[in-house]
C-alpha cells in the first residue's frame, strides 16, 4: 500500500507538473494562433474595404446622378469591376427593385427582383435602409444561382436641389456582389497558413443559421483559437486556427519533465515495493508454512487465542480437528522427498478446498495438519466432518507418473468442553489422533504392536 501511495503521489506530481508545462506550451501556441489571425484578418478586412469603398464611390454616382440610364450604369460598373477581380456583378434596385446590374449575362433572372418580398435578403436591405450605412451580408444563395458575399450599400439623395443632409430621400439599394473564393483570393486566405489549419464562418444568430466560408467548420466545435472579424454593418464573422499537429505537441521541456518525473517515481516506488515485499514475505514466513503456504503454529495458536476470548464472552466454542497421515514415512522414503512435498501441498489444497473461508487449515509438523472451526457443532456433525476430512485425504493422488495413496487419522477436541486452554485443547485432539491410529492399526494387524512414529 505505501508503495501504491508513493506511486500514485509521484505520478500525480509528474502529471500536475507536466500539466503545468504542457498548458504553457499550449498557451504559446495559441499565441502565435492568435496573430496569424490577426493578420488574416487584416487581410481580410483590406480586401472587403476595397470592394466597399468601390461601392461607396457608386452611390455617390448615383446621389449626383439619380436619374442615370443604363449605359451609364453599365459604363461605371465595368471600371470597378476592372479595378476590383473580386467583384462578380454590381447592381442597383430603385425603391428595392433591382433595375440595372452588370454583367446582364449569367443575372437575367435578377432583373425585376423586388427584395421586400425574399425573405433571404430582405433583412439585409432593411438594416442598411434602417442603420443610413453599407452592410454586409452572406454567404447568401442568388436568385440567379450561385452563392455569394455582398456589400449593401444605402443610397439617399437630396429631396430638391440645395437641400441639406437631413432633406435627403430613400432611392434605393446598391449592391457589390463579389465571389467567395476571390475574396479570400485577393485576402490570401486558405485553408492552411503556417502550419495551422483556418477556418472562416458566419456565426448563427437568431434563426439565421451559421455559413462556413473557408476550411472545416468543425474546428469551431474544437479547442481551436479565435478572432472576431467586425464587418460594416455590425456584421461579425469569426476566424479559427488550429495546429496541424494539434495543441498536444511535445516540447522538449515537456519530455523531460516527464521522463525525469516518471522515472523517479518509478525508481522511488520499486524500492519501495521491494523493501515493503521483504517485510512483507518476512512476516509471511513468520507466520505460514514455507512449503504449504498455511498457517503455520504460531499463527494457529494466536487464532486459537482469539477464539478463545471470544468464547468466554459470547459461549459460542470451537473445535480443533487434528489430522495426522499414517504410514507417510515409507512413502517418502520409496518415492523422495520431491514427491513426499507435493503429496503434503496437494492435502493442504484439499483440506483448504472442503473448508470454509471461517475455518483455518495448519500445518504444525512434517506430515500434521489441523482445522479449526469457529462455532459449537452438534456431536454428529463433528463424527462427520471428521469422516470427510479423513475421506479427502484418503483420496488417491496422481503426482507426475506416480499414483499414491494414504489415510488419515483424525484427532478432535472442543472448545470448552474438553478443555480450558489451547494448549490443552491441542494435546487432548493429538491424543485422541494417536488413540485413533493405534485402534486402526490393531484392527488391521491384530497381536503386533504398533510403532510410535508415522
Amino acid at each position: 500500500m505505501t508503495a501504491v501511495v508513493v506511486l500514485g503521489v509521484g505520478l500525480a506530481m509528474t502529471t500536475y507538473v507536466g500539466g503545468l508545462i504542457r498548458d504553457a506550451n499550449v498557451d504559446r501556441h495559441k499565441a502565435v494562433a492568435v496573430s496569424v489571425l490577426s493578420e488574416a484578418r487584416a487581410r481580410l478586412l483590406g480586401a472587403i474595404g476595397r470592394s466597399v469603398s468601390l461601392g461607396t464611390g457608386l452611390m455617390n454616382y448615383v446621389v449626383i446622378n439619380p436619374r442615370l440610364g443604363d449605359l451609364q450604369f453599365r459604363r461605371y460598373s465595368a471600371e470597378m469591376m476592372a479595378l476590383d477581380k473580386g467583384i462578380r456583378s454590381v447592381a442597383l434596385a430603385p425603391d428595392n427593385v433591382l433595375r440595372f446590374v452588370h454583367p446582364l449575362q449569367g443575372n437575367e433572372k435578377a432583373i425585376g427582383l423586388n427584395y421586400a418580398s425574399n425573405r433571404e435578403q430582405w433583412p439585409g436591405i432593411r438594416k442598411a435602409m434602417e442603420t443610413r450605412s453599407v452592410v454586409l451580408v452572406g454567404p447568401v444563395n442568388l436568385v440567379q444561382g450561385g452563392r455569394a458575399i455582398i456589400a449593401r450599400i444605402p443610397i439617399f439623395v437630396p429631396a430638391f436641389a440645395g437641400a441639406g443632409e437631413s432633406a435627403r430621400t430613400y432611392w434605393g439599394i446598391g449592391s457589390v456582389v463579389f465571389e467567395e473564393e476571390a475574396m479570400l483570393a485577393a485576402a490570401d486566405l486558405k485553408p492552411v497558413m503556417q502550419g495551422y489549419e483556418i477556418a472562416l464562418q458566419v456565426p448563427a444568430s437568431g434563426e439565421r443559421e451559421g455559413a462556413a466560408i473557408l476550411g472545416d467548420p468543425a474546428l469551431f466545435e474544437a479547442d481551436a483559437a479565435r478572432l472576431d472579424v467586425e464587418l460594416p454593418g455590425a456584421t461579425r464573422w469569426q476566424l479559427a486556427a488550429f495546429p496541424q499537429g494539434g495543441w498536444m505537441q511535445m516540447s522538449k521541456e515537456l519530455w523531460l519533465a516527464l521522463i525525469a518525473g516518471y522515472g523517479a517515481t518509478l525508481i522511488v516506488a520499486g524500492m519501495g515495493f521491494l523493501v515493503i515485499s521483504e517485510m512483507v514475505r518476512a512476516r509471511q514466513l513468520a507466520h505460514h508454512d514455507p512449503l504449504t503456504g498455511l498457517p503455520n503454529r504460531r499463527l494457529l495458536e494466536d487464532r486459537m487465542e482469539q477464539l478463545a476470548n471470544l468464547s468466554d464472552r459470547s459461549g459460542l466454542g470451537f473445535q480443533v480437528f487434528f489430522v495426522d497421515l499414517n504410514a507417510f514415512k515409507p512413502i517418502n522414503d520409496q518415492h523422495g522427498h520431491a514427491i513426499g512435498d507435493q503429496m503434503l501441498i496437494e492435502i493442504g489444497q484439499r483440506l483448504r478446498a472442503m473448508t470454509r473461508r471461517a475455518d483455518t487449515v495448519a500445518r504444525i509438523g512434517g506430515d500434521e495438519f489441523v482445522v479449526l472451526t469457529p462455532g459449537t457443532m452438534a456431536q454428529a456433525d463433528v463424527t462427520l466432518f471428521s469422516r470427510r476430512l479423513a475421506a479427502t485425504v484418503s483420496e488417491p493422488m496422481q503426482l507426475g507418473s506416480i499414483t499414491v495413496t494414504v489415510r488419515a487419522s483424525v484427532g478432535i477436541a472442543s472448545y470448552p468442553q474438553d478443555a480450558k486452554t489451547i494448549l490443552e485443547l491441542l494435546e487432548l485432539a493429538d491424543t485422541r489422533m494417536y488413540a485413533q491410529k493405534k485402534e486402526r492399526f490393531n484392527a488391521l494387524f491384530p497381536g503386533v504392536r504398533a510403532a510410535s512414529g508415522s
